[in-house]
C-alpha cells in the first residue's frame, strides 16, 4: 500500500513503541501489535513472505504452536469462551512470523529499542517509588504502577540486563550513555530490592550466576572478566552472609527466656504467658516468643489512649509489632510506640521489620512467619509462597481428571476453584495455578503440555542463528518465572515474551552490543 522505506519506518517505529508499552499499559501493547500485524499484511509481498516462511523451520514451529490452542476446544465445556481466549493468544502467531519474515531494522534501532524499554521501565519504576512514598503505601502489590508489581518487576530485571549489555560494549554508544546505563542499572537494583518482590530479586539472582559461570569458564582475559568475577562473586557472598544473619536472627531462640518469667508488670497487673487463649503465642518471631510478657488488660487501655481503632480490631498485629521490637506486651510497651508505628499497626503492619526501606528483613520474615503459622495450624492463607503449593496440589488434581484433552482454555480456573472446594480449602476462587506449565495442562492436558515445551526449546536446537550470552540469560529468566506465575496469561506476560523472544531470534543480526557479537556464543547454539 505505501512504499517500501514507509513500511520500515512503521514497522521500526511500532516495534520500538511496543517495548515501551509493556511496562506501562495493559491495553496498548495489543493495539500495537495490531498495527504491527495490519503493516505487514499492507506490505502485499506475499510471494517474499511465503519463501522466507518456508526456508525458516524455527519460526514455523514457533508462530504454530498459536494453533494448537485448538486442541483446548475437545475438553471446553464453554466453546465461545474458550474462542475469546484464544484470541488472547494471537501474539503467539504474529509477532514471530511478522519480526522473520521482515527484513531487521538498522542496528542503531536494535540497540535503541532495548534502551527505550530501559528507560521506560526505569522512569515508571521512580514514578512508582514517588507515588509509594506520597501515600505511604507499603504493599509491595503497589510496586507496579501501570501493571501488575510481579510484571513490572520482571521488566526492570530485564532492563537490568540490557543496559549491562549495552553498557560494557564500546562500540555501542558514547561514555555518556554507557554511564546512564550503569546508573540505570543501580537504580533499578535499588528499586527491586525496596519493593521487596521475590520474582525480581530471584532474576537478579539468576543473571548473577550465569555471568559469573559464564565469565569463569569461557571468558576471555581481560579487565572485565576480572570485575564481573569479584562483582558477581562478592555479591553472592554478601547476599549469603545477610541471609544467613537475617535468619538466624529471626529464628534464634534462647529457652532461658522462660526461666524466672515475672507475673506482674510493673503497675501490678498479671501476665498471661503462653495463654491457650492466644495460640499463635508458642510461634517465635524476630528471636522472641510472641505469647510471652502479654497483658491484654493493659494492652486494651493502652491502645485506646494512643489510638481511635479498637483494641480487637488489631489485637494480633498490635502483639505481635511488640514482640518483633522486644517490647513487653503492656502499657509500657504501647507508651514506646512512636505515632508512625501506631499508624502502623492501625493499617495492619505486624512487624517492625516490615517498615524497613531496604533490607532482606522486608522480604523474608512475612514468609518465615507464614512457614511457622502453617506448621501450628496448617493455614496457607497468609503465604504467597504456600499459597502456590496449595494451588498446584488442586491444579494437578484437576488435571489428573482429563490428562490427555484437558478442560478448555476458559474453564482452567473454574477446575481449580472445584478441586479447592473439595480439599475445604482457605483460598480465593479463581486465582489459577500460578504456574505456566499447569496452567496448559489442565487447559489441554499433556498434548498441549510438550507442544509448549517444543516451542520453548526450539530455538536451541536451530543451528543456523547463534544464541548470544543476553538471549540465554532472558530466556532463562522467563522460563523459570513460569514456574511460579501464569506468565504468559496477561498481556504484559505475552508481549514481554514474545517481543523480545522474537526480537533476538530473527530481528536482531547479532549487532545490538557490538560487531564483534557476530560470532556469538557459539557454545549456545
Amino acid at each position: 500500500m505505501f512504499g517500501k522505506k514507509a513500511h520500515r519506518f512503521i514497522y521500526t517505529a511500532t516495534l520500538i513503541l511496543l517495548a515501551i508499552s509493556i511496562p506501562i499499559s495493559v491495553a496498548l501493547p495489543n493495539v500495537l501489535g495490531g498495527v504491527l500485524f495490519c503493516n505487514w499484511i499492507l506490505e502485499w509481498n506475499w510471494k517474499e513472505k511465503w519463501n522466507l516462511l518456508k526456508s525458516n523451520k524455527l519460526v514455523l514451529v514457533l508462530a504454530g504452536f498459536f494453533f494448537c490452542f485448538g486442541y483446548t476446544f475437545i475438553g471446553t465445556t464453554d466453546a465461545a469462551a474458550t474462542a475469546l481466549d484464544w484470541l488472547t493468544k494471537t501474539p503467539f502467531f504474529y509477532l514471530p512470523v511478522v519480526m522473520a519474515t521482515t527484513p531487521k531494522p538498522e542496528v542503531r534501532w536494535q540497540r535503541f529499542l532495548l534502551l527505550a524499554f530501559a528507560i521506560t521501565t526505569s522512569v515508571a519504576a521512580a514514578l512508582c517509588i514517588l507515588l509509594m512514598r506520597a501515600k505511604g503505601v507499603i504493599d509491595v502489590r503497589d510496586g507496579g504502577l501501570f501493571i501488575s508489581h510481579i510484571r513490572f518487576s520482571i521488566c526492570a530485571a530485564l532492563s537490568i540486563l540490557f543496559c549491562l549489555h549495552l553498557a560494557f560494549k564500546r562500540e555501542t554508544y558514547s561514555a555518556l550513555v554507557q554511564g546512564g546505563c550503569l546508573l540505570m542499572t543501580l537504580w533499578l537494583t535499588i528499586y527491586l530490592f525496596y519493593i521487596q518482590v521475590s520474582t525480581g530479586v530471584a532474576m537478579l539472582a539468576i543473571m548473577a550466576v550465569i555471568t559469573f559461570c559464564y565469565q569463569l569458564f569461557y571468558g576471555k582475559k581481560s579487565l572485565i572478566r576480572t570485575l564481573a568475577l569479584c562483582f558477581c562473586g562478592g555479591a553472592f557472598l554478601i547476599f549469603a552472609t545477610c541471609f544467613s544473619v537475617v535468619t538466624y536472627q529471626y529464628f534464634h531462640y534462647d529457652k532461658n527466656e522462660e526461666t524466672g518469667l515475672p507475673a506482674r508488670t510493673i503497675d501490678g497487673h498479671d501476665y498471661q504467658h503462653l495463654s491457650p487463649q492466644f495460640p499463635d503465642g508458642q510461634i517465635v518471631e524476630n528471636g522472641h516468643k510472641i505469647g510471652l510478657y502479654v497483658c491484654e488488660e493493659e494492652l486494651r487501655e493502652a491502645w485506646a489512649q494512643r489510638s481511635d481503632s479498637t483494641y480487637e480490631s488489631v489485637q494480633k498485629t498490635l502483639i505481635r509489632f511488640l514482640n518483633s521490637k522486644n517490647y513487653h506486651k503492656d502499657k509500657q510497651g504501647v507508651s514506646r510506640l512512636t505515632d508512625e508505628e501506631v499508624k502502623a499497626i492501625e493499617d495492619g503492619v505486624a512487624n517492625s521489620a516490615y517498615l524497613q526501606q531496604l533490607g532482606l528483613k522486608k522480604m523474608l520474615y512475612p514468609s518465615y512467619f507464614s512457614f511457622s503459622l502453617y506448621q501450628l495450624n496448617h493455614t496457607t492463607k497468609n503465604s504467597s509462597v504456600l499459597q502456590r503449593f496449595e494451588l498446584w496440589q488442586a491444579a494437578i488434581g484437576a488435571g489428573k481428571q482429563h490428562p490427555i484433552v484437558g478442560c478448555g482454555m476458559a474453564c482452567n480456573k473454574a477446575a481449580i476453584n472445584r478441586e479447592l472446594e473439595r480439599q475445604h480449602s482457605e483460598l480465593q476462587p479463581d486465582m489459577g495455578a500460578h504456574n505456566q506449565f499447569l496452567t496448559y495442562f489442565l487447559m489441554g492436558g499433556i498434548p498441549l503440555v510438550l507442544c509448549f515445551i517444543v516451542m520453548l526449546i526450539a530455538p536451541f536446537f536451530d543451528k543456523t542463528r547463534k544464541k548470544n550470552l543476553v538471549y540465554v540469560i532472558f530466556w532463562l529468566c522467563l522460563f523459570v518465572s513460569m514456574f511460579f506465575e501464569d506468565t504468559l496469561e496477561t498481556t504484559t506476560g505475552i508481549n514481554l515474551f514474545l517481543l523480545f523472544n522474537s526480537f533476538f531470534l530473527f530481528a536482531n543480526d547479532g549487532e545490538v552490543g557490538s560487531r564483534k557479537q557476530e560470532v556469538g556464543l557459539g557454545r549456545y547454539h
